[in-house]
């Protein structure tokens, strides 16, 4: 139904794992202007969902959770990690705004997350410490049934590639078919032109 669009999976058991693996699970979600919550503990319902107020214009969820202490012996957090894939998904999904707050640290460290220019912003990040040999981020998007493809890259006056793939939002370093894809055909078009 168009939810692998930005999916960060194949198979939708994310939320589900995450709750498994949990003391405490809360869900919170703004749609139609009203707000609804849900809590679980240790993977059981403990309210159905329900009504708790008005959000106004505002639309979005949000998903807290403490891993379960039983499960994990030890819980580590990596701040720069989270930032990291953090920052990755919200190129990835132009509007998006993901914000990571680490309410360990005194004070809390907070960063935001939203790009409305999505992959093209992800290419002048990537580039940010290089020359462009060309001022506009080359930019594609296709889609083909319920497949699609977004591209963008720009050249620098670098002399190493970076290619960063994803699929369905994760990242695929080791390539695959839609890289091998996109390396066949702008070599093709290169070529052609050339």
């Amino acid at each position: 139904g168009g939810g692998y669009k930005v999916s960060g999976g194949l198979h939708g058991v994310g939320a589900s794992v995450v709750n498994a693996l949990s003391e405490w699970l809360e869900v919170s979600i703004c749609r139609d202007g009203k707000r609804y919550e849900q809590r679980y503990e240790r993977g059981k319902t403990m309210y159905p969902l329900k009504e708790v107020g008005e959000c106004g214009d505002s639309t979005g969820t949000t998903v807290t959770f403490l891993p379960d202490k039983q499960i994990f012996e030890e819980t580590v957090y990596d701040y720069d990690i989270l930032k990291q894939r953090l920052r990755e998904m919200a190129f990835l999904t132009k509007g998006l705004r993901i914000v990571l707050r680490d309410l360990r640290t005194d004070p809390v460290v907070e960063k935001a997350f939203h790009y409305e220019g999505g992959i093209r912003e992800f290419v002048t990040y990537l580039n940010r410490t290089k020359t462009p040999l060309h001022d506009q981020v080359i930019y594609v998007a296709g889609q083909k049934g319920d497949s699609m493809a977004e591209i963008a890259m720009q050249y620098n006056d670098g002399y190493n590639e970076t290619t960063l793939s994803f699929a369905n939002n994760v990242h695929t370093p080791e390539g695959g078919m839609h890289e091998e894809g996109f390396r066949r055909a702008l070599t093709t078009v290169l070529n052609n032109y050339g």
